[in-house]
């Protein structure tokens, strides 16, 4: 691995005259196995894989040009955070809530026994960044495609305010994702808040290096579409304005 992971003397309150180690009470809670957790590992990797690509088949029927700009931006904004949030966790090596439990720390030594890699990974959290990435870019995606910003002049309610509920629901079950880790003991709430920003800024960056603004009048199409649009109606400009332009040279020439 490029980034070895940092593993620090497991912290403790001070030495007692008998030689032990009093417990910090922000590490003692007790170890959660992944299946006892509100949302498992596994779990979290179908929520994350097959949420947004329900979204993208069901965007799909509406606006196919925009098909693979939002995939590509999903699958770069996923693997970006992966990977920053891994080094990160490894850089830190920060104790997670139930570190002595899952270290098997030892108080009259004030060192933890085996299998401590797990228990110096808390900081970020790789669940708040990982829903806030898939659900976070969903959610972009929907606003997008529901151009919310548009305001139809026939119309006597203006849906958009619903259109944006509706589709801040995905980046709503990211925040719930977030929150159930504090619950479960398995992150400080740091931790939690930290990841859910860097995936959150991983989807942004992300999903409008290739759409635009999600409240623009075009923010159904992806920016090369857009463009080519753009390069066309500067084609048919040229192509009507030519004609004058070949009258007003044949008069000069006379």
């Amino acid at each position: 691995d490029a980034v070895p992971q940092r593993l620090p003397r497991a912290p403790s309150y001070y030495r007692k005259s008998d030689g032990s180690y009093i417990k910090s009470p922000l590490l003692d809670r007790g170890y959660k196995s992944s299946t006892e957790q509100i949302v498992p590992s596994s779990a979290l990797l179908v929520i994350c894989i097959v949420g947004p690509m329900i979204v993208q088949i069901v965007l799909s029927t509406w606006t196919a040009d925009a098909v693979a700009a939002r995939l590509y931006s999903w699958m770069y904004a996923l693997a970006s955070t992966v990977f920053v949030v891994d080094i990160i966790k490894r850089y830190c090596g920060y104790p997670r809530p139930y570190a002595y439990d899952e270290c098997d720390y030892d108080p009259s030594t004030g060192d933890c026994g085996d299998d401590v890699d797990d228990a110096f990974r808390s900081f970020p959290s790789g669940h708040a960044a990982m829903s806030m990435t898939s659900l976070g870019h969903a959610s972009l995606c929907l606003l997008g495609a529901a151009r919310c910003g548009h305001v139809a002049r026939t119309s006597i309610v203006d849906w958009g305010p619903l259109k944006v509920v509706a589709a801040l629901a995905p980046a709503g079950i990211a925040g719930w994702i977030a929150t159930t880790r504090v619950v479960d003991g398995d992150h400080h709430p740091a931790d939690v808040a930290t990841g859910a920003a860097i995936g959150a800024l991983s989807a942004a960056i992300f999903y409008f290096r290739y759409f635009p603004d999600v409240f623009g009048p075009r923010s159904h199409l992806p920016r090369a579409a857009i463009e080519t649009t753009n390069d066309d109606d500067d084609d048919a400009a040229r192509e009507t304005a030519s004609p004058g332009v070949s009258l007003t040279a044949a008069a000069a020439a006379c």
